[in-house]
């Protein structure tokens, strides 16, 4: 799978946090500021473990309260607008160093490439505008775009079936457990990427093929057919 007739009909289904954009220090920064100015504190770790999980379950569980609790809500609002105004400030920066240039390798070799995030669609869509990536990518889905969110596959599945390609010739690329359990679960490829939030350990643990420590690496790993 090395030339670009054999990649015609075949996708790649990407992360966006701790994947294509160096967002996990900035959520851990901020997560951690709207909770402290609600009486909480959280320590870092504690934070990063909740990447790749929807935004309000995550802050439900940091506050130790129920989803529906109203500081919930009131904590999702206040970090959307520090989150936004950080995202924008940064641009095209905000993503991981060759990002848009190995997308542009995969197209190239006849790749159809996605996003797949835990964010909402709407924010996921504004941060691809804001940094380049909405005019490489087919499909983008966030949270909201499926009934079940990772690590359930509906989204990958979501995913491939606007791609138009069948689940077993996609690959998933993602720094998270969720990732790799949502690829896994859906039948797909799975590389894992340890610059974001998890390991290699945990990435091959959680159902990963193969794990890199670079998105050039993760690109260079599709295009050599780890499948």
């Amino acid at each position: 799978m090395t030339g670009a007739t054999a990649a015609v009909d075949r996708g790649v289904i990407l992360d966006l946090d701790g994947t294509l954009a160096d967002t996990p220090a900035a959520i851990a920064t901020i997560t951690a500021e709207v909770l402290a100015a609600m009486g909480t504190a959280v320590s870092r770790g504690a934070i990063l473990s909740t990447v790749g999980r929807p935004l309000p379950a995550s802050l439900a569980g940091l506050l130790g309260v129920p989803v529906e609790d109203p500081r919930v809500a009131e904590a999702t609002e206040e970090y959307g607008r520090r989150f936004g105004a950080h995202v924008r400030a940064a641009g095209p920066r905000l993503l991981y160093p060759g990002v848009l240039d190995g997308l542009d390798r995969l197209s190239a070799a006849g790749f159809r490439l996605a996003m797949a995030t835990s964010k909402v669609e709407k924010a996921a869509r504004a941060i691809a505008e804001l940094t380049g990536l909405d005019t490489r990518l087919t499909v983008i889905a966030g949270d909201d775009s499926v009934e079940r969110g990772k690590p359930h596959p509906d989204m990958a599945l979501h995913v491939a079936k606007g791609l138009g390609i069948a689940p077993e010739h996609c690959v998933v690329i993602g720094d998270g457990v969720p990732d790799a359990e949502m690829g896994r679960a859906a039948g797909m490829t799975v590389i894992g990427v340890s610059y974001g939030v998890s390991g290699p350990d945990e990435l091959m643990r959680a159902g990963a093929d193969t794990v890199v420590d670079s998105f050039p690496a993760a690109v260079t790993a599709v295009l050599d057919g780890h499948r």
